[in-house]
């Protein structure tokens, strides 16, 4: 009788790790839906840390010149399905723990076509990061994107504080008519996010 208790205090602990990690896989699920691909989805914030929201919405909301043609942004709306008319289905290959407030994942993705939704071939892996905040866990960076983002709107401030793009869009008649509009949509960027 007492080795069933050493047994059952033995196993006690495995059963009690695993519901944890089976109730975090399927936010990890949940939190994929929220990754930005074809754009940001404003009720993302609440699945996302602030750091990760405000970085990605800073992002998003750069002004380019994308008046009848690609911007600079162009890679920032093919995070999971690239250019196909398609939705990403997400798996969680691996999953870890860190500490009370940090977990790390390996995600798959494959995607289905919207327009005869067969799969499509092939399967991509990327890693995540989760952040425990106020009891929930939120995504706090995908595949390296938070880096990607703050690098890319550094670029993009400089090329603001530069002038470069304002002396490319008078440079072409082409781009003349849309100066206004670009300027007025720096000015909406600076008071959002500030000048620096």
């Amino acid at each position: 009788m007492k080795r069933y208790f050493i047994i059952i205090g033995l196993l006690l602990p495995l059963f009690s790790w695993a519901q944890p990690k089976q109730d975090l896989s399927e936010r990890v699920l949940e939190l994929c839906q929220y990754i930005p691909d074809h754009g940001l989805k404003p009720e993302a914030k609440d699945y996302l840390t602030p750091e990760f929201f405000r970085v990605l919405s800073e992002a998003f909301d750069a002004p380019v010149v994308d008046y009848g043609e690609i911007g600079d942004n162009e890679w920032l709306w093919y995070f999971l399905t690239g250019n196909d008319a398609a939705t990403p289905e997400f798996t969680v290959k691996s999953l870890s723990l860190v500490d009370e407030t940090h977990a790390v994942a390996t995600i798959a993705v494959r995607t289905r076509s919207d327009v005869t939704q067969e799969l499509f071939d092939g399967t991509a892996e990327y890693p995540i990061e989760m952040v425990r905040v106020d009891g929930q866990w939120l995504l706090d960076d995908f595949d390296g994107k938070k880096a990607d983002c703050l690098d890319y709107v550094r670029t993009m401030r400089g090329k603001y504080k530069s002038g470069e793009l304002l002396e490319y869009m008078e440079s072409e008649d082409y781009f003349h008519e849309y100066i206004p509009d670009f300027k007025k949509r720096l000015e909406e960027f600076y008071r959002k996010y500030g000048t620096e």
